[in-house]
């Protein structure tokens, strides 16, 4: 029902000037112009740089992105609004958004992620909610953390402990 929802409002929204938005349903890219589109298209990709709102997009990511918003703007090139478009040209335009705002909304990092965890010593599950920046920063640093340990012991932290007698 949320995806029909979303589906309805941008087929709605049209109408509207350019605007890219947050809220608990994730980031929205939407115009009606070609010039509030430039602008919705120049926001989205400068937050897609490092210390951006969806720097933790893929590459591959950030191509299809990329990609999605040179065709939507080809279109805003060749009509100027929504209302001068065919109805097949709206179609594409909105195939193009959902897939850019599915691509955003996933890589958010205020996207907020939850799940059910069993702290250690009880059983009694407790719900534990984090943003997926906050996830993909704790990441970044464990991986560091790694390289760091791995540096100092010449490649060797798979051997620390155990049996093998080396000490890290």
């Amino acid at each position: 029902m949320y995806k029909w929802l979303i589906w309805a409002e941008l087929i709605t929204a049209l109408s509207l000037t350019g605007v890219v938005c947050a809220d608990e349903a994730g980031a929205t890219v939407k115009a009606d112009n070609k010039a509030a589109f430039e602008s919705v298209a120049a926001a989205v990709r400068q937050q897609l740089q490092p210390g951006g709102r969806w720097e933790y997009t893929s590459k591959l990511e950030k191509e299809q992105v990329n990609q999605r918003l040179d065709d939507m703007q080809a279109v805003f090139e060749q009509f100027g609004t929504v209302d001068k478009m065919d109805q097949n040209t709206k179609t594409r335009l909105f195939n193009d958004q959902e897939a850019v705002n599915e691509i955003l909304t996933k890589r958010d990092d205020q996207h907020l992620v939850c799940e059910s965890v069993e702290p250690i010593g009880t059983h009694i599950p407790q719900r534990v909610c984090r943003t997926y920046g906050d996830i993909r920063h704790e990441q970044d640093n464990a991986r560091w953390e790694l390289d760091v340990i791995e540096n100092r012991n010449g490649g060797r932290a798979s051997q620390c402990g155990g049996s093998s007698g080396v000490t890290c």
